[in-house]
């Protein structure tokens, strides 16, 4: 028909048409626009999966650590250290649970950085072969991601409580124990290397996170053995260095019981 050119000229036409397009796609004119309109679609849309799958587990955290910590932390204060600022004290059928209302904020920050900042920030540093499986360790207690996280923070509870026990004896007899008893509790719950390798860090650096607020007068231990800063030459005298070795199995497990928590709150 005259007037329409043939599906032939047609394609040719935009064939033509794309090929002389292709340096104005490639421009940076074009490449800053299309990140523009990607950036305002993620701002509409919200942040990508990917970035979603931190933020459940990091609110959920700081959430329990807020409000679950200072109760689980009051189990061995009675026996390992006294608050001089802002304390807070609650009459129990069992007993007097003792705090701080720095504890809450305090809490809610180790626990969101042990079960979802930390963890992340190592799985994204370690390369992994493509073929390699993510998770090649297996917790000698298989369980359901619920059952596992309620049962990491009863035993933590149980080795929080423990620490109170074996206060009473030498802190160098009752270390070990305490260290076969977190150890144990990562083996059968969890059993992964990287969760190892920050149970570990966190037992060693927690108990030095303190120093800062001791300094500043917010808690004291009432029976320190300055571990481990007595190598170094601080001992009695040093307030602020007066550390208790039974901390480190009590960072461990609570490691573990925060990295649980962190993997059933990012599949909510």
């Amino acid at each position: 028909m005259r007037g329409r050119a043939s599906p032939i000229a047609r394609a040719v036409c935009v064939a033509l048409a794309t090929l002389w397009s292709l340096p104005a796609l490639s421009s940076r004119s074009f490449v800053g626009l299309k990140r523009e309109r990607s950036w305002k679609t993620r701002c509409r849309n919200g942040p990508e999966p990917e970035e979603r799958s931190l933020i459940n587990p990091t609110l959920g955290l700081a959430g329990v650590g807020a409000l679950l910590g200072p109760w689980v932390d009051a189990i061995h204060n009675q026996a390992l250290l006294s608050y001089d600022l802002l304390p807070v004290s609650v009459a129990l059928p069992l007993g007097v649970a003792r705090s701080s209302l720095l504890v809450p904020p305090l809490l809610a920050l180790a626990y969101a950085l042990l079960g979802a900042v930390l963890p992340s920030a190592l799985a994204a540093l370690v390369p992994r072969k493509p073929r390699e499986p993510r998770e090649p360790r297996k917790p000698l207690v298989p369980l359901p991601p619920l059952p596992r996280a309620l049962l990491a923070v009863a035993s933590t509870c149980f080795i929080i409580k423990s620490s109170e026990l074996l206060s009473h004896f030498d802190s160098y007899l009752a270390w070990p124990v305490l260290a076969s008893l977190a150890l144990l509790q990562w083996a059968c719950l969890d059993g992964r290397l990287s969760s190892l390798f920050l149970a570990l860090l966190a037992g060693l650096c927690g108990p030095l996170a303190e120093l800062p607020v001791m300094w500043l007068g917010a808690w004291h231990y009432t029976a320190p053995d300055y571990w481990p800063l007595a190598v170094l030459g601080f001992g009695p005298g040093v307030p602020w260095a007066g550390l208790s070795i039974l901390t480190g199995p009590c960072y461990f497990a609570v490691t573990t019981d925060a990295i649980a928590l962190g993997r059933l709150f990012a599949r909510l």
